[in-house]
């Protein structure tokens, strides 16, 4: 850009050609360009270089000259407040520039702003509602639907509109006593208006001779002959006894005046635990009104009943009161109720299977179940009952017969239980071949190899002589030896193993002969048998044989020095018997029994074969080849403390060659 250009942009006034450097204007020498003209005016006119080229120029707004694509260019005249702007267009409105002839220009066609699509400033009267208006007619018309202040007509702003209905308008006077009422209608009657010093009443539609206040706003009364809402009644006068009363009210319970056939009247003030109840009758039980004041718990009226949910004395039903609660209580004793008499604490009848013993019940458990302690039939389970309980092995009832296949006892018929039945010869109740009733409940006898202790010497299974045992079971060639009542006191915790430590009896034999076996019947009382040893000494103790060796123990030595813990008891009344092949093992005795019971009477075994323990000898035959004359010995020791016993009776049998 030439120094002129620059001066043109730069708004500089017409006129000056200032130089480009120095503020005069010079003339520039010595320079030459091709295609351009020399040399420049100094008019005070800028001039311009013209191109030896020929091509277009470009426009220079503020030049003063409208060229090509300038709406407008009046050079230093040019801003955006005249009528041509700084951008060489024209201002008109709606640019966003206030020119020449506008008094706003916002630049946009919102009509409704401060500033109008005219560019002129918005304002009441102008016929455009801006925003800050809320009409804008153009009039200064009060009685139509804009007010000259640019609002809505309204009642109340003092200017009557009839466009909406208004008949006055006296602005903040108008009133609902006034003339002009808050609606902005002319004060009449039945405008629901109490017009002040006109009306004394006005109830608007409701206005007529039903209502409270009469069709000329005058009150309805009592005795004007026309009901109003709060009058029951009004037959045109104040006379009693006629129906309607002087204050219109029915002659009736609730119209608080105690009329014929009433006790009271409180105006049925709904309640009825005061002196008066709704029906005009003082509270009582049997009313229907329950009264905390009488102590009810209830009133049915009429269906007070003492079998229903109100008793007659107006207390709720509860067992235990002697009423049966019906659909409720099975029963009701009262005082006697209780959870072993007829009527159970809770009502209900006291039946079998209910859990609570009643009268007529041995027991009851709750269950129908017969094999435990109490059957369906509420009595205690017994042997005869019908029902098979444990230990029973058997129970028919009334058919239970000790003959039959269920004895008394509710076992089932079987040898040994000591009762005969069909196919047995005997039955003694054991199982002890030792006495008149074999285990196998046949009846003993000789030749059945089992010696009948007391009534047999020995039973060989035979009835042959000669060969040691009698066809009478008696034995042949013995030597028998007996010592009765002897009460020795056998020495508590004495045993060492010795004889001199043990309880003797001397034995005599006179018959002379040689052994050859032995046996010994024994009869003592003793409270604990595992402390006891019993032997056999021969004469001078040729041979010693021990019988039983502290039963209940496999001792370590034959010294008396070791506990046994069998505790099961010897008595006088049930002896025993020791010979070669013995029933039971001597080792053995009295293990099948507790601490009371008695060996051979409670276990029935009788007869037993030796057991020496760790003390000497074997068995009977170990004396075979003696001379059976002398004195001979059977002695018992004790190796225990706490426990005394006393040896009764000795039976010494020598079997001779």
């Amino acid at each position: 850009m030439n120094c002129y250009g620059l001066l043109a942009s730069l708004s500089l006034l017409a006129g000056l050609a200032g130089a480009c450097k120095g503020g005069e204007a010079t003339e520039t020498e010595g320079t030459e360009t091709e295609g351009a003209t020399e040399g420049a005016t100094t008019s005070g006119e800028p001039t311009t270089d013209t191109p030896t080229t020929g091509g277009p120029q470009e426009p220079v707004c503020g030049n003063g000259q409208q060229e090509e694509g300038e709406e407008c260019d009046n050079g230093a005249d040019n801003a955006n407040d005249k009528a041509c702007k700084v951008d060489c267009t024209a201002n008109v409105c709606g640019d966003g520039e206030v020119g020449p002839g506008e008094g706003c220009d916002d630049g946009n066609t919102d009509n409704a702003d401060e500033c109008t699509n005219e560019c002129k400033g918005a304002g009441c009267g102008d016929g455009v509602a801006s925003k800050t208006e809320a009409c804008d007619d153009g009039n200064p018309d009060n009685t139509d639907e804009c007010t000259d202040s640019c609002t809505l007509a309204e009642c109340g702003d003092g200017f009557v509109q009839p466009s909406n209905g208004e008949e006055c308008d006296e602005k903040e006077n108008n009133s609902p006593g006034g003339a002009c009422t808050p609606e902005c209608k002319n004060a009449i009657c039945g405008d629901g208006f109490i017009q002040t010093d006109v009306e004394v009443c006005d109830d608007g539609k409701n206005n007529g001779d039903m209502g409270s206040c009469l069709g000329d706003c005058t009150p309805n009364i009592c005795g004007d002959g026309k009901q109003s809402p709060d009058e029951p009644c009004d037959d045109g006068n104040v006379d009693p006894g006629d129906g309607c009363n002087a204050e219109c009210k029915l002659e009736a319970c609730g119209n608080s005046v105690v009329d014929a056939n009433e006790a009271c009247d409180d105006g049925a003030n709904g309640d009825n635990d005061d002196a008066c109840t709704d029906l005009c009758t003082v509270p009582a039980c049997g009313d229907g009104f329950q009264q905390a004041s009488l102590m009810e718990e209830c009133d049915l009226g009429p269906d007070n009943k003492d079998t229903g949910d109100c008793t007659s004395t107006c207390k709720a039903p509860i067992c235990g009161d002697e009423f049966i609660w019906e659909n409720n209580e099975q029963c009701d004793n009262g005082v006697e109720n209780a959870d072993d008499a007829a009527c159970k604490s809770d009502c209900t009848d006291n039946v079998c299977g209910d859990g609570f013993p009643g009268p007529g019940e041995e027991c009851d458990d709750g269950n129908k179940d017969d094999t435990d302690s109490c059957t369906s039939v509420c009595k205690n389970a017994k042997c005869g009952d019908g029902f098979l309980q444990p230990p029973e092995e058997c129970d028919k009832g009334d058919m239970n017969d000790n003959m039959g296949a269920c004895t008394l006892q509710c076992t089932n018929a079987k040898c040994g239980d000591g009762f005969p039945q069909m196919g047995e010869e005997c039955d003694d109740g054991n199982m002890s071949n030792t006495d008149v009733c074999l285990n196998a409940c046949k009846s003993a006898k000789c030749g059945d190899t089992f010696v009948n202790m007391g009534v047999e010497d020995c039973d060989d299974g035979n009835i042959l002589p000669n060969d040691g045992c009698s066809a009478m079971c008696k034995l042949e060639n013995v030597a028998v030896v007996e010592k009765l009542a002897q009460a020795l006191a056998i020495t508590d915790d004495a045993y060492t193993g010795t004889q001199a430590s043990m309880k003797c009896v001397d034995l005599v034999v006179a018959k002379v002969g040689t052994v050859q076996t032995a046996q010994v019947i024994v009869g003592l009382d003793h409270p604990w048998i595992g402390d006891l040893t019993f032997k056999l000494f021969s004469p001078a103790n040729a041979k010693t044989l021990t019988l039983m060796s502290r039963p209940g123990i496999i001792e370590a030595l034959d010294n008396g020095t070791e506990i046994s813990l069998e505790s099961s008891d010897y008595a006088k009344a049930f002896p025993v018997l020791f010979k070669d092949g013995g029933a039971k093992d001597a080792e053995l005795t009295g293990n099948t029994i507790n601490s009371a019971g008695v060996v051979c009477k409670d276990d029935m075994f009788c007869e037993y074969f030796t057991n020496p323990g760790k003390g000497p000898g074997v068995k009977f035959t170990d004396f075979a080849g003696l001379a059976s004359a002398g004195t001979w010995k059977f002695c018992a020791g004790d190796a225990g403390p706490g426990d005394v016993g006393t040896l009764d009776m000795v039976k010494l049998t020598l079997i001779l060659q």
